[in-house]
């Protein structure tokens, strides 16, 4: 084989490899900004989408983005969740925001902190339809103050 077949070959090897990786794996990605960073108490956040595959796993994050100054080191979301045929589930989680030292445990971009925490893993949607997910906040205080975003995402499980 000539260097120039061999270079060929191996860059076709390369270029399908990096395809192949860069494969579409988010089937549903939203982002609701919240007004003046202000997060009030009876604010929800509503997601609705479109299941179609019901025979591979899913991953749902929640993806919540906060100011650096934001005022506690977690935060407490009260999760809903309807299936097509109307069954309701309902989650109070906490995620930490920051560790025992105050260093942040999302990405940092200017001034906000990224977060992405994993809410369901591995899952498989029981039926095809709309479902919807509705998001609020359960933290003591009634406003809950430099919360820029919050999103939720739903991506293929490896």
């Amino acid at each position: 084989m000539t260097a120039k077949k061999t270079f060929l070959y191996i860059g076709s090897i390369f270029a399908f490899l990096f395809l192949y990786s860069c494969r579409e794996t988010t089937l549903f990605k939203k982002s609701i900004a919240i007004p003046e960073n202000l997060w009030q108490v009876n604010d929800t956040l509503d997601f609705q989408t479109e299941i179609t595959d019901n025979e591979n796993f899913f991953n749902i994050f929640l993806n919540v983005n906060v100011k650096e100054n934001y005022l506690t080191d977690n935060i407490w979301l009260i999760i809903d969740s309807e299936s097509p045929s109307g069954n309701i589930l309902n989650d109070t989680i906490m995620f930490f925001i920051f560790d025992q030292t105050g260093k942040p445990y999302g990405k940092k971009h200017g001034d906000i902190i990224k977060n992405k925490f994993l809410y369901k893993a591995h899952i498989l949607f029981p039926e095809k339809g709309t479902y919807k997910f509705t998001v609020r906040h359960g933290m003591r205080k009634n406003d809950l103050p430099r919360v820029s975003s919050v999103g939720l995402s739903i991506e293929k499980a490896e």
